[in-house]
């Protein structure tokens, strides 16, 4: 979407860019063209409650089809990983590539993708996780306030004991490329791991000149999803930066309105009694919308910020002299390590902003729900996500529209 607005200066069909997407992902399963198939499942169903319904039953085989052969247009089976360590014949790992998925992204997509404000270009931001250090990592189309697209993350060392660095940098420059969306979306275990350069600023402080480049090294990355499902955190904080420091305002940052959609159902009515209703539960839970804290954090947050500047404003009006204040702003916070980038306590108040509106759009579940539904590109399903998706949207736009028309 975000590359059919740049390519077309307008938003205007960039949600049937999506769709057609989707479609083009999708594939027809063997279930799918059996006309036999959900005539049985309907009858034994009938006869015998606890059996799949028809709908359960032809999602699960097409997922099992999948998994087994594959999807030309997202991903390919590697040759089963048979157990060197144990050797133990049920301890097999099935692994995927998901290099067809980025193939297809780079049909649909214009990368690499780089955006300003300035050209009045959304904003795209993907959160991976780095596999070794197992800590979350932000990619920016924006710039940075050198004017350079990168990601620092890891550790926050002192260089020269002046300069502060965080140990890994990505560089990109040109913007986001197809690498940086698939390491985004490598769900753990069942597909690769995602391979980008990364430079280890750490070895650069370490070695003497002229050999204190930074090193290059190739590391690997999973889905962002694996610590910050929902990275509202991430999208705060990176908004805040850079009005704060990229486009230097100290107030009046650009208030925001938010809509997480959540893919993975929160609530489930019956408990699950089979194992495969276990799993799926056990998975939506797993991945489900858990922002709920970091929303209370960051008003919580916003809230200690409005006291203190309120306590700023009555101390002047009180006689407390101006330089005192500034100085008592000036000075270095108490915990450095922690927010490297909140240097001193002026930095703790100044770029602050509101959040307007927070929705959350939940996908609701359905009976025919099934645990390997990451699988599932059946055509039938894809239509059917496409619709219910749809129609999940437009129940949470019209309760709040109901809401904000009651009378007072």
């Amino acid at each position: 979407m975000v590359s059919y607005v740049i390519e077309n200066q307008t938003y205007e069909g960039s949600a049937e860019r999506l769709i057609d997407f989707w479609h083009y992902l999708s594939k027809e399963s063997k279930v799918d063209n059996n006309p036999f198939f959900e005539m049985w499942w309907d009858y034994v169903h009938k006869i015998n409650k606890s059996a799949a319904t028809a709908e359960a039953a032809r999602r699960y085989y097409s997922a099992k089809e999948f998994a087994f052969y594959g999807v030309p247009t997202a991903f390919f089976p590697h040759r089963p990983s048979y157990d060197q360590k144990f050797f133990d014949s049920d301890n097999v790992w099935y692994r995927y590539s998901n290099e067809p998925l980025k193939k297809s992204l780079e049909r649909f997509v214009k990368f690499p993708i780089a955006t300003t404000e300035e050209a009045d270009q959304p904003r795209l931001l993907l959160v991976a996780v780095d596999v070794a250090e197992g800590i979350p990592v932000t990619f920016d189309s924006h710039p940075t306030e050198d004017g350079t697209r990168k990601s620092d993350y890891g550790q926050f060392l002192m260089k020269n004991e002046k300069e502060p660095v965080f140990k890994y940098t990505i560089k990109y420059d040109d913007g986001i490329t197809a690498d940086h969306v698939i390491a985004s979306g490598s769900f753990p275990v069942n597909f690769d791991y995602c391979k980008i350069l990364v430079e280890d600023n750490h070895t650069g402080m370490t070695a003497s000149p002229p050999e204190n480049e930074p090193r290059k090294e190739i590391r690997y990355f999973w889905d962002g999803g694996l610590m910050t499902n929902t990275p509202l955190m991430q999208l705060v904080l990176k908004h805040r930066w850079y009005w704060y420091k990229t486009r230097g305002l100290k107030e009046n940052v650009p208030r925001l309105g938010i809509c997480i959609i959540n893919l993975h159902p929160t609530r489930q009515e019956e408990i699950p009694q089979d194992r495969d209703g276990a799993i799926n539960r056990n998975n939506d839970i797993t991945f489900s919308d858990r922002s709920s804290q970091e929303e209370s954090l960051l008003l919580l947050v916003s809230d200690y910020v409005n006291l203190v500047k309120k306590l700023i404003k009555v101390s002047t009006e009180n006689g407390v002299k101006k330089e005192i204040i500034d100085r008592l702003l000036d000075e270095k916070t108490a915990n450095p390590s922690f927010f490297p980038r909140l240097k001193k306590y002026s930095d703790l108040l100044e770029g602050r902003f509101q959040i307007d509106e927070l929705i959350r759009i939940n996908r609701s579940n359905d009976e025919h729900t099934i645990s390997n539904k990451i699988f599932d590109f059946s055509k039938k399903t894809i239509e059917l996500l496409l619709k219910r998706g749809y129609e999940d949207a437009m129940i949470e736009f019209d309760r709040l529209k109901q809401t904000f028309t009651k009378p007072r």
